[in-house]
């Protein structure tokens, strides 16, 4: 099979996941690809190791978006609390260390990796909870920022979030209550939604 029809099943597999309990566990994912192959029942270890090798390529040609850093380095300087929510990819403890790996990573005065601090992943309701209470705020007076309208907007409205998406790439759907074409954005959408407070 040529690369570019195994990517295809990857691809296919992956959406297929969505929504899906285990939908961002590679150990699943692979498995289920080679089922599709046709492929002999492969030995779990290979297959964690493979899963690992994945995460390990991923974290090193997956940089953070350039206006990151900045935007945070902005919003923290003028002493907003920030936290972060992010899904399990379903290797416990990987998506914790590989946050770590984010050079700016200790300007967030709080984690939550759902799925693995909370019961569910996003967009069920508890690590948006949890995140406010460890950062000691109300999940009212706090601004969620996310880029995947269903789970990060749903997730934010439920515990009543002023929700914002990220609109890089046309991310429709969702309703959430502001949209910025990128995080360069966000600094001056905060300052404004201060001053209405």
């Amino acid at each position: 099979m040529g690369h570019v029809r195994l990517f295809e099943h990857l691809r296919r597999i992956d959406h297929e996941m969505l929504g899906r309990k285990f939908r961002y566990n590679r150990d699943v994912w692979w498995k289920t690809l080679f089922k599709e192959l046709g492929l002999k029942r492969m030995d779990p270890k290979w297959i964690r190791d493979l899963t690992l090798q994945y995460w390990r390529v991923y974290a090193a040609n997956s940089p953070p978006f350039k206006d990151a850093e900045p935007t945070v380095r902005k919003l923290k300087r003028v002493g907003y609390k920030l936290g972060i929510v992010s899904d399990s990819d379903g290797t416990p403890g990987m998506k914790r260390k590989r946050i770590r790996q984010v050079p700016f990573h200790n300007l967030f005065d709080a984690i939550v990796v759902a799925g693995e601090d909370t019961p569910r992943v996003k967009p069920g309701h508890e690590s948006f909870s949890l995140i406010a209470r460890k950062l000691r705020v109300q999940p009212k007076s706090s601004i969620y920022i996310g880029d995947n309208p269903r789970t990060d907007i749903e997730g934010a409205k439920a515990v009543g979030m002023i929700s914002v998406i990220v609109d890089r790439r046309g991310n429709r759907g969702g309703d959430p209550d502001y949209r910025v074409p990128n995080l360069r954005a966000l600094p001056g959408l905060v300052k404004a939604l201060q001053g209405e407070r």
